[in-house]
């Protein structure tokens, strides 16, 4: 043997030992500092923990220590992620995220939160941050030895009860985020102007309603400083300051904000959750059941952990956060719950008039304020550190200097920068210990961040749809675009009242996945972003065929999880090809591709070719379009957006061009678009030849879908994981089973239906759940993975939190107590 065989071998020895040292202690007795009494945890076959104590708190530190033994690297990444230190690990690659963690200032706002939250919710932070620590106290004392992926932090610093608030201002802040959004689309409005612009826009939004923020402020005195003039002009808004016309800077979200979102597994426009209730009239029961996923990006270990918490007057299971003590989705004794992000816009930007002679001061419309200044040092790997000063108007921080290309002076608004903002620990520990619908309602009024819509559903029937959180209201509207920071007219007027945000009973079901959610004229005006409801039509036509048969169980509720249709692929084919021109016109290839999508059954499996000719050929033609209407560049960033649906802009696109209402879109004609559609079938038969081979039969969409799961954190080269590494994978950004791909050189899966549960409430102990690949971040740990297979399949396991059952099912049992 050589010796560099040799020091492979033992250096992929001592990395395996290493890794097995981390494994969490999963019987037996432990004696841990700041527990009241003995807990149970036991673990079923899956590594679910059960957690039991006597009294609330002490169930809140077994949580803290269950979410340490199997996640504390990932806990701590995030800590590191939201308080803006990742550069300290992973060196100045991640400095830009860090200067936006620390402008928006997330572990500032989460330190502030803690001190004025009720005492109740404090003392279950304060246990769950114990808990957390009392696992950390084992890895510090040599007892246990510390996740491989954060040997760099030595000596591990112990968890505060603010950090959990810290992480849930980064997760309210990437599910939010907008900020590219509004760039891109002032920049489209400045190409277009507003009317033509708005088949960009969220249906709902100022552009999407035919009225722009500029044709509002038209005509109005914004009382102004000398020499400052606004103006209108196609729609957006150019200034000029002193005789010197700026317009519109061409922007781009910083890589930062990229950072921030990835980190957290939340990079990609699929992100999100789909929930429906079916009424018990159509259940095997008799009582409503409740189906549940999360669209997030394929990491390992996934961002949310699965466990079941018992003790005092509290008493829930479902998913959580590893680091934040909620459980967005899950169940008690009476009600079961799911929330998904309502996609409601918090954040606005406002261009600031910054002093020419003295740009410390700005100015607010009536008079000129001094700009806030704080000043932060950012530390980097190796003990260098870097300084960064922000500084903050009546708006918010300025962001400016953070993006790349953008001039003008640009202040960051956001709800969740609010100081009466509460945080979800308060509402859904609330919801986790609600009786009733009525109660669970109750509980949702109270909550902020971020804003969610929830389907519910109790043991007496009652089930519906709520949307919560701080939502504000804007008495102009805003188009999503930045707005002028000296006109007050567009300062947020408060919150709107909980009691005027959307609701819905449904009749046979309710839905909350990308459906619009407004209820009508009467409801206060609430700026969307995309929804565009190609999911949820699915979803209905699944339910009200289950609804025809009846006796609907969990496992057939469960398999409709699995169901890969686009149930808008047939229309938007049809349209396409309708625009195509005659087909004498049509290349040998072109026909070859319109033959495969003509014979397609609109199914997204791993082995259909229709699938592979359909998306391929849709996003060669999303592209085409958008190149025509604005140009290279915007349709770069426009489909870069993490929440825009661009087949739906693509659907808007094609039934304007055939009802030959183009005309808005000067730069493009009839004859342009014939040819587009003739171009994109033409070029989908080349790609799929040239990546696939020229037998047809090898196009399946597998072979162009794959998945694979990327280590959870900020980017670490050589960490994926060979196993899981390119599988073929069926679904799409359009079906049940959410399969969002890459739109521009790739078709890997991008965001995937990682985590699915089903309930049924007339049976409140125990629910069908799946979770890819595994619960424990730890590599080699047996259920690192062993949940992939079946996930894949579309199978869920039984989770339980029956006492007798756990007990049956969970041999393993670790017994905390104090220690003396």
């Amino acid at each position: 043997m050589s010796l560099g065989v040799a020091w492979t071998a033992f250096h992929s020895f001592r990395e395996h030992t290493a890794q097995r040292a981390a494994f969490p202690i999963e019987e037996g007795r432990v004696a841990v500092r700041g527990l009241a009494g003995e807990l149970q945890i036991s673990r079923d076959a899956r590594g679910f923990p059960h957690v039991e104590a006597h009294s609330a708190a002490d169930a809140f530190f077994g949580w803290g220590f269950v979410h340490a033994q199997d996640r504390l690297a990932q806990m701590l990444t995030l800590r590191m992620s939201a308080r803006g230190r990742s550069a300290e690990i992973v060196g100045r690659d991640a400095l830009e995220a860090d200067r936006w963690a620390r402008t928006i200032a997330f572990g500032r706002l989460a330190d502030a939160q803690f001190e004025l939250m009720d005492p109740a919710s404090r003392d279950l932070l304060v246990a769950y941050a114990a808990g957390v620590n009392a696992h950390i106290d084992r890895v510090r004392a040599g007892q246990a030895e510390p996740p491989v992926a954060m040997r760099a932090l030595d000596p591990l610093e112990p968890w505060q009860p603010a950090d959990s608030l810290a992480l849930a201002k980064l997760y309210s802040w990437n599910l939010a985020n907008s900020v590219a959004a509004s760039l891109v689309l002032r920049d489209i409005n400045g190409r277009l102007g507003s009317r033509a612009a708005k088949v960009f826009f969220p249906k709902g939004s100022g552009a999407g309603a035919d009225r722009s923020a500029g044709e509002v402020t038209a005509g109005l005195d914004l009382a102004v400083p000398h020499g400052l003039n606004n103006r209108v002009g196609r729609g957006t808004r150019v200034w000029q300051q002193n005789g010197a016309q700026t317009s519109v800077q061409r922007s781009r979200q910083a890589s930062g904000l990229t950072q921030l979102a990835r980190g957290m597994g939340l990079d990609g426009r699929g992100v999100g959750s789909s929930a429906w209730v079916l009424d018990g009239h159509s259940t095997e029961s008799g009582h409503p059941i409740l189906a549940a996923d999360s669209h997030l990006e394929p990491t390992a270990p996934s961002l949310l952990h699965v466990s079941q918490i018992r003790g005092g007057d509290f008493e829930a299971t479902g998913a959580a956060i590893p680091g934040i003590p909620v459980f967005w989705t899950g169940y008690n004794r009476h009600v079961a719950w799911a929330s998904t992000h309502a996609n409601a816009a918090t954040i606005d930007l406002f261009e600031e008039k910054l002093g020419e002679a003295d740009p410390g001061q700005y100015h607010d419309g009536s008079r000129w304020r001094a700009v806030v200044v704080r000043s932060e040092s950012l530390a980097i790997q190796r003990g260098t550190t870097e300084p960064l000063e922000v500084r903050t108007t009546r708006h918010g921080p300025l962001i400016h200097t953070l993006l790349a290309d953008e001039n003008e002076p640009l202040a960051l608004a956001w709800v969740g920068a609010l100081p009466d903002v509460k945080s979800p620990v308060v509402s859904m520990t609330g919801v986790a210990r609600a009786e009733s619908a009525e109660a669970l309602l109750v509980a949702l009024s109270e909550h902020h961040e971020p804003p969610l819509a929830v389907v519910y559903a109790d043991g007496s029937g009652s089930r519906g749809l709520q949307v919560a959180g701080w939502l504000p209201v804007r008495p102009l509207p805003t188009d999503l675009v930045p707005l002028p920071g000296r006109a007050r007219w567009y300062d947020w007027g408060g919150r709107v009242p909980f009691e005027q945000l959307p609701d819905s009973s449904g009749h046979n079901w309710v839905i909350a996945a990308d459906n619009p959610l407004s209820g009508g004229a009467d409801e206060p005006k609430i700026d969307w972003l995309w929804r565009s409801g190609a999911r949820t039509q699915r979803i209905e036509a699944l339910l009200r065929a289950e609804s025809k048969r009846g006796g609907v169980d969990l496992r057939r509720m469960a398999a409709l999880q699995a169901d890969v249709v686009s149930q808008r692929a047939p229309k938007l084919v049809a349209s396409a090809l309708a625009l195509a021109g005659p087909e004498q016109e049509w290349s040998i290839q072109a026909r070859d591709v319109v033959s495969l999508l003509r014979d397609w059954d609109g199914r997204s499996t791993p082995g259909s070719v229709g699938s592979s000719a359909y998306h391929v050929f849709v996003e060669n033609l999303t592209a085409s379009l958008l190149r025509l209407s604005i140009g290279d560049e915007l349709t770069r960033r426009y489909r870069a957006l993490r929440q825009v649906d661009t087949h739906a802009v693509l659907v808007e696109l094609l039934r304007l061009a055939s009802a030959g209402e183009l005309q808005a879109l000067e730069e493009v004609a009839p004859r342009q678009i014939h040819e587009a559609v003739r171009q994109s079938l033409r070029d989908t038969w080349l790609q799929l030849s040239y990546r696939l081979g020229a037998n047809h039969d090898k196009w399946g969409w597998g072979r162009l879908h794959r998945l694979s799961f990327r280590a959870f954190g900020p980017d670490r080269r050589g960490e994926r994981m060979e196993a899981m590494f390119e599988l073929p994978y069926g679904g799409s950004s359009d079906s049940v089973n959410t399969g969002e791909f890459q739109n521009s050189d790739t078709f890997d899966v991008r965001v995937a239906s990682t985590f699915r549960i089903v309930v049924d409430v007339g049976s409140l102990d125990k629910s069908l759940v799946a979770i890819a690949p595994g619960q424990s971040e730890h590599p080699q740990h047996p259920h690192y993975r062993d949940n992939l297979s079946d996930w894949l399949r579309g199978h869920a396991g039984l989770m339980t939190s029956d006492k007798v059952l756990v007990r049956e099912l969970g041999p393993r049992r670790l017994t905390l107590q104090p220690a003396p």
